[in-house]
């Protein structure tokens, strides 16, 4: 009888070890799990990126549910939102450690513009074996009747010349910097196909150039090649600070740049779209890029649709404004 107690006692032991055990680790796994997130990063004199090694996280999903003003930020926006006719999708990161949070981010949208950023990646990844690319010219020749920049509301301050050779480097510096469609359409057709698709293949986005694509991206996929030039880790370190020092150069200073204060570095890109009257909404137009405010850079992405483009335009700016707010609320100091 007393071994029986003895064996029995050591039996609740154990057991009660289980359970202390079981509990400890399901409270992990669901408190925990943002606070063991780790990024190791590569120091050096960069200004618009901070190359990533390695990361060790607790997986995206969770990530999402620990940034402590997104209930304030999404419950904000949405308000916003709700004072006009329009749809809006938006997605948010925060480049320190990862954590993000999304409003509509699966919803497609056109691109239009946007598409100008993966063009500018698909040229440097190509440069990185063939850096002659970079220096070879192009004559431009203004087709009869076609003027590319005449459908952009927000107009290039400066425009191609015709009969004029251009490097590759000046045309790509131009289409971010001033988004002249006329410069995309030269670099497009300079450009292998196979070169330019590549990059939405190795990041698993699907492919508006393709017979099978719609033309038409979410922002949480679009928010993917800020990503990578941030972290470094599709393009080589040169070329990715090469690429968001061309974004903080763009010319249009709504949007993003509108809401937040003027010595904040933004690199960014706009896109605008008009659909048409058949359309629910006629106008387009979005903004993306990454808000270098200091101790908190944090990537931003906003869709929008509606009847009045000033109206999008304004309703980014004020997704920017309630962001910025909110963080620098939450960290003080710049």
């Amino acid at each position: 009888m007393r071994n029986y107690l003895k064996y029995f006692f050591v039996l609740l032991i154990f057991l009660a070890g289980g359970i202390s055990g079981w509990k400890s680790f399901s409270y992990y796994n669901t408190h925990q799990v943002a606070d063991k997130t780790q990024q190791i990063r590569q120091k050096g004199n960069y200004k618009f990126i901070n190359p990533l090694y390695e990361c060790e996280v607790g997986g995206e999903e969770y990530l999402k549910k620990y940034i402590p003003f997104e209930e304030r930020i999404k419950e904000r926006i949405v308000r916003e939102a709700q004072k006009a006719d329009m749809q809006l999708s938006v997605y948010f990161r925060n480049l320190n450690n990862g954590p993000w949070f999304g409003i509509n981010e699966g919803e497609n949208f056109a691109p239009a513009s946007l598409l100008k950023v993966p063009l500018m990646i698909a040229y440097f990844k190509k440069a990185e074996t063939n850096p002659d690319i970079l220096r070879e010219n192009i004559v431009f020749r203004k087709e009869e009747e076609s003027n590319l920049n005449a459908i952009q509301q927000v107009a290039p301050l400066i425009s191609l010349e015709e009969g004029e050779a251009y490097t590759v480097e000046e045309l790509i510096r131009r289409m971010i910097v001033y988004s002249d469609n006329e410069a995309m359409a030269l670099l497009t057709t300079h450009i292998g196909k196979n070169d330019l698709y590549q990059i939405y293949g190795d990041l698993g986005i699907s492919n508006p150039y393709s017979q099978a694509g719609d033309d038409v991206l979410s922002v949480k996929d679009y928010a993917s090649f800020y990503r990578i030039l941030y972290n470094a880790a599709y393009l080589n370190q040169a070329d990715s600070e090469k690429a968001l020092a061309l974004l903080a150069q763009s010319a249009f200073r709504g949007g993003l740049v509108a809401g937040v204060p003027g010595n904040i570095v933004v690199s960014h890109k706009f896109g605008e779209r008009e659909l048409g009257e058949k359309e629910q909404y006629s106008e387009q137009f979005h903004d993306c890029g990454i808000i270098y405010y200091e101790k908190y850079p944090y990537l931003l992405c906003v869709m929008t649709r509606g009847e009045n483009r000033d109206e999008l335009i304004e309703a980014i700016k004020s997704v920017s404004r309630i962001t910025f707010e909110e963080i620098s609320k939450s960290y003080p100091g710049q």
